[in-house]
């Protein structure tokens, strides 16, 4: 079973990096003076639960490839999350203000859940169910993919979209996920 979702990231990433290397061969139909950046929170999405995220493209543009990193989590009474996701990312535009977002990730969780014995002695157990995904140790990693819709002005300024954002590791696959971002993009003519 392991195999078979190495095989399907594998060939999500070649599809991906192949598909947007072939962009990048072609002319940039929306330049700027630096890379756009853009930074957002994310309710869902590719960490989980609740993320700050840092985005840059890699070409003096509003659109084409890029990459993004982000912290996140949450803490309730007997649970604590955190998360750091990283991946990379095409965006596809027609008007510059309307995106189509493509992309693919890995995830760092880090997942503590902390409950009682009636004795009082704190105990943990894995593998535990999170958001829908298992996992089976304190530490671990899973991927992710983006496909979703995106609003960023061309001169900058307020941005949101929405994604659904499917999530793997070597104990499944967790289609049924969404993703809300909303932030700031900082562009330089």
């Amino acid at each position: 079973m392991k195999k078979y979702h190495l095989q399907q990231t594998a060939f999500i990433l070649f599809l991906l990096l192949t598909t947007a290397s072939y962009s990048q061969s072609n002319k940039i139909k929306y330049p700027e003076a630096s890379p756009r950046q853009n930074i957002f929170i994310e309710l869902g999405g590719n960490g989980v639960a609740f993320n700050a995220m840092y985005e840059s493209r890699f070409h003096k543009s509003s659109d084409g490839m890029g990459f993004k990193v982000g912290l996140g989590g949450f803490t309730g009474s007997y649970t604590k999350v955190f998360t750091l996701p990283v991946g990379i990312n095409w965006l596809l535009t027609k008007d510059n203000k309307h995106f189509f977002e493509m992309g693919v990730g890995t995830t760092f969780l880090h997942y503590e859940d902390t409950y009682f014995v009636p004795c009082g002695i704190p105990t943990s157990h894995y593998p535990v169910d999170v958001a829908g995904l298992t996992v089976d140790q304190k530490n671990s990693v899973f991927g992710h993919l983006t496909l979703g819709y995106r609003r960023q002005p061309s001169a900058g300024g307020i941005m949101w979209g929405i994604a659904v954002t499917p999530h793997f590791n070597e104990n499944g696959f967790w289609p049924v996920w969404f993703g809300i971002k909303f932030g700031y993009s900082f562009a330089r003519k």
